[in-house]
């Protein structure tokens, strides 16, 4: 493995899950509640990969992905209060509603100028809060997955860029994951849902609006969600089993996308 992609690796992976593992670790030495642990370990993985990336801190942001670390910070002091005062169901919908619309209109502010579809916008809006709603539903194998083929398809199809940090969400999600077996230690809550959300959506919406990655299998990886939902009406009352089943169920439309992408990316190359 060359230098590159070593750094490339430590970036990506290895710096962001040591940063989150810290954050984990110091979480529990002062006693902080499971919930701000986990928002705070995904948070602090993600801000050192992004870092290390691309690096760009200005207000306003000269591009779109400039407003993920402002997306990040908002999500987390919001609903970090919603994890201690539990708001009740309409106003979290209500909070999330307004904060998933501003975040795609956001995202899109560079090209308002230029013209762009109001379908397309619209959708981006609903495709964001949906996501985010699945997250809130404690999907967690889905949630990894789902990241990962992100991952994939931005890096095959779009940025490399966008790829990386796809991956170092992937990663600190998979150290949550990891911590959570075989029984839940460190609840995502509300706060770990919204930061989740607010990475995997700018990441997601940024990779379509300009780095024009493939909607179909971008499209194809919500379909992981539906594993859990599987799982448990065939495996009732066996969280272990469920759990196993859940993630194969979920990497069947995340292993499709990957494939699809990663064939076309080499049909290119070669």
């Amino acid at each position: 493995m060359g230098p590159l992609l070593l750094s490339m690796a430590g970036e990506t992976v290895l710096w962001p899950s040591a940063a989150a593992l810290s954050v984990f670790l110091a979480s529990y030495f002062l006693r902080l509640p499971a919930q701000l642990a986990s928002a705070l370990s995904i948070a602090a993985g993600f801000f050192t990969a992004y870092d290390q990336i691309y690096g760009v801190y200005s207000f306003p942001p000269s591009e779109a992905q400039g407003w993920i670390p402002f997306l990040i910070v908002l999500n987390l002091v919001i609903f970090s209060i919603d994890d201690r005062f539990e708001f009740s169901s309409r106003i979290r919908l209500s909070i999330q509603a307004i904060i998933s619309a501003a975040s795609v209109l956001l995202i899109y502010l560079p090209v308002l100028r230029t013209g762009f579809s109001m379908p397309a916008f619209l959708s981006s809006i609903a495709l964001w809060l949906g996501l985010w709603i699945a997250i809130e539903a404690r999907y967690s194998p889905a949630l990894f997955l789902i990241a990962s083929g992100n991952a994939v398809v931005a890096a095959t199809t779009g940025s490399t860029m966008l790829g990386q940090m796809g991956g170092a969400l992937a990663a600190v999600l998979g150290i949550h994951l990891v911590l959570n077996l075989p029984k839940t230690r460190f609840s995502l809550g509300h706060a770990g849902s919204a930061v989740s959300a607010s990475i995997l959506g700018s990441l997601m919406l940024t990779g379509h609006v300009y780095a024009e990655t493939a909607s179909i299998p971008s499209l194809m990886l919500f379909l992981a969600f539906f594993g859990p939902i599987a799982a448990k009406k065939l495996i009732p009352g066996r969280p272990v089993l469920q759990f196993f089943a859940a993630s194969l169920i979920s990497l069947i439309p995340v292993a499709i996308a990957s494939v699809i992408v990663t064939r076309s990316y080499l049909s290119q190359e070669y």
